[in-house]
């Protein structure tokens, strides 16, 4: 597989939907990736190796939170920083909305933070919280959120 440079927003929106329906296709080969999880109070994180040679593309996250990039070197995609190499240690704050597609360069452990209000561990509620599968099932959400705002 060929990696272009994509440089306008345009361009890595499209190069994000075709890589999502190049890994959707069944033909394409799928592995589950270890992912452990831990909590604390208030707190849940997940934590996943990604094993050298993986493209992956990780989920649409609901809200602000932190990721440490314990581990490794990986190429990921988002459409507002584009195409950058990832080294660790590095700490990055995610935005809401944000999806990363990812090549790890070397195996790699990556691992996100988030709130926990409930301090639940179902991860069925926790996933439900925290992230959704499309950009139309995240700007439902943010538009449900606007909605309920009352001034």
């Amino acid at each position: 597989m060929e990696v272009e440079l994509l440089k306008s927003e345009v361009n890595i929106s499209n190069g994000i939907e075709e890589i999502k329906q190049f890994l959707l296709d069944p033909g394409a080969e799928q592995i589950e990736l270890p992912l452990k999880h831990s909590f604390s109070p208030g707190i849940y994180a997940r934590e996943l190796e990604i094993p050298e040679g993986t493209l992956l593309i990780g989920k649409i996250h609901k809200h602000r939170h932190h990721n440490f990039l314990m581990k490794g070197e990986i190429i990921v995609i988002t459409e507002s920083g584009g195409m950058e190499l990832l080294q660790a240690p590095l700490t990055i704050v995610s935005e809401p909305g944000t999806q990363r597609v990812g090549y790890a360069l070397t195996d790699t452990l990556w691992t996100t933070v988030h709130t926990n209000e409930s301090n639940t561990e179902d991860l069925k509620v926790l996933e439900e919280i925290n992230v959704v599968d499309e950009m139309s099932k995240y700007i439902e959400y943010k538009n449900n959120l606007i909605k309920n705002i009352t001034i």
